[in-house]
């Protein structure tokens, strides 16, 4: 039924739990699993100094990209292996859009819990997934 399971993490507690779940499911179906992290744009003012600029963005990938290596670690402590991938952009559109385009059968995701009236100003990012993905989405609490 699912052989491919894309897991957004954020580095939240509810991300890690999502990717538990997602291991759980892949261990019982067999299912190949990749965690992803979409790294926001960044709003880059105006700094003069272009190496500066550069040693910013490459300190900003750096960090995003513990989020996937504990993903790792996490899989391997269980006896997984799991794919990772680092993206760019909003996560709202990048998420359902790379799920469409690598055709994934399930996106397991965490639900960030930000408030009744935060998220209904602002949406949340599971909620912004679920209504435009092309494929079954699972939020874990």
């Amino acid at each position: 039924m699912f052989s491919k399971i894309l897991v957004p993490v954020d580095g939240s507690d509810n991300s890690y739990r999502a990717l538990d779940a997602a291991l759980f499911l892949s261990e019982k179906l067999g299912a190949k699993v990749t965690a992803i992290h979409v790294m926001e744009d960044v709003p880059v003012l105006h700094i003069e100094s272009e190496k500066l600029l550069r040693e910013l963005l490459d300190a900003y990938k750096k960090e995003n990209q513990l989020v996937l290596l504990k993903c790792s670690e996490i899989a391997t402590k269980k006896g997984l292996t799991i794919h990772t991938k680092l993206l760019q952009g909003n996560p709202g559109s990048t998420i359902p859009n790379f799920c469409e385009k690598e055709r994934y059968d399930i996106i397991v995701m965490g639900s960030r819990g930000m408030g009744k009236f935060k998220e209904l100003v602002l949406g949340s990012v599971s909620s912004k997934v679920l209504h435009h993905s092309s494929c079954p989405v699972m939020i874990i609490r």
